[in-house]
């Protein structure tokens, strides 16, 4: 099959071992086919063409920006979409509309996307570990516990005096930048979330052989791990209740070891990207089947009427931390949909 991953490339590896055809698009190293601009239809449409590239699969990938490739709804085949970060990006319910199969990260926001006009499906896609980095190095554990993350991220203010209350009672190396050296050193990774979702951090340090403190929360957690067998819960912004969960699993170096086990294992069968990938392939396949592409292009306007409050979204929301050419282009490429409507 050839495949069109756009934004990240986490399952473009897997797909290739697979023995599928992959070309992946977006911003920073490691693409096939690097951004330095937003592109519009147009410009993508000849980037294809000039690789003699024309996808029977084009999957969209959330890396937590604004949209980088325009046009994926009038791609040929069928096309999926993939947020990882919807809480914080309210834009991807209408970009849904762009795709035959939308995955959600988050169960609990998958209720957003539900629309009775939709022919789409959205199902939930939890997250998963990458097995080419997220790995247990088979070192000594000579750290108790451990936080690598950002410290004072501008969406979650209750981090920075969760950390600070927790390493009063129970000692911790906190630091940002890379994770995998510290979590495969580490006995607990204390996890900390935005709104109680099922972050990546989670799946990474479970991945490398940590037992992972994480918040009991909802978003389908007790469906991706099972409390006290695979991972440690602790009542969300209790950083006292917290540090005395770690303080007891501490003093039990044998069963804490034993659950760290059972969560790598966990993560490594059911979790990983490429399970992930292979899922995603599973479903496309029964779109191709289905004919899902018709479903889309005959529902062209309810997609136009959805692409309207992307952009428009895009181009107004002053949160988001955008260049002005950006909000430019958005406001160009909604004024273009505008336009394609009343000429249909």
């Amino acid at each position: 099959m050839r495949i069109l991953s756009i934004g990240g490339t986490d399952f473009a590896q897997a797909w290739r071992n697979m023995g599928h055809h992959v070309l992946t698009m977006g911003k920073g190293a490691g693409h096939d086919v690097p951004l330095t601009h937003l592109i519009g239809p147009r410009e993508l449409w000849e980037i294809l063409v000039s690789r003699n590239f024309r996808p029977e699969l084009t999957v969209w990938v959330d890396r937590c920006r604004p949209l980088e490739v325009f046009g994926l709804e009038r791609m040929p085949g069928v096309v999926v979409g993939y947020s990882i970060d919807q809480y914080c990006n309210p834009w991807h319910v209408p970009y849904s509309w762009a795709f035959d199969l939308f995955l959600v990260a988050q169960r609990d926001y998958l209720e957003l996307f539900h629309d009775p006009r939709a022919w789409r499906e959205c199902r939930w896609f939890p997250l998963y570990c990458r097995l080419d980095v997220d790995r247990d190095p088979g070192v000594e554990r000579d750290i108790p516990v451990s936080f690598v993350g950002t410290l004072n991220p501008p969406l979650n203010p209750d981090r920075g005096p969760f950390l600070r209350r927790f390493r009063q009672t129970c000692p911790t190396i906190v630091q940002q930048g890379t994770y995998a050296p510290i979590f495969g050193r580490s006995h607990i990774v204390i996890n900390q979330s935005v709104v109680g979702e099922l972050n990546f951090r989670l799946f990474q340090a479970t991945a490398c052989g940590a037992a992972v403190l994480t918040e009991d929360v909802a978003n389908g957690l007790r469906e991706v791990f099972v409390p006290d067998e695979e991972i440690l819960v602790y009542p969300r912004n209790d950083p006292q209740a917290a540090a005395c969960i770690a303080h007891q699993a501490l003093a039990e170096p044998e069963r804490l070891k034993e659950l760290a086990r059972q969560g790598k294992r966990r993560v490594l069968r059911d979790h990983s990207s490429v399970v992930r990938a292979r899922e995603i392939l599973r479903l496309a396949e029964g779109l191709l089947v289905s004919g899902a592409a018709g479903r889309r292009k005959t529902g062209m306007d309810l997609v136009q009427e959805h692409m309207l409050k992307t952009y428009t979204s895009l181009a107004t929301d002053k949160r988001l931390p955008l260049p002005l050419d950006h909000r430019h282009f958005y406001a160009e490429a909604a004024r273009n949909t505008c336009l394609e409507t009343f000429e249909q």
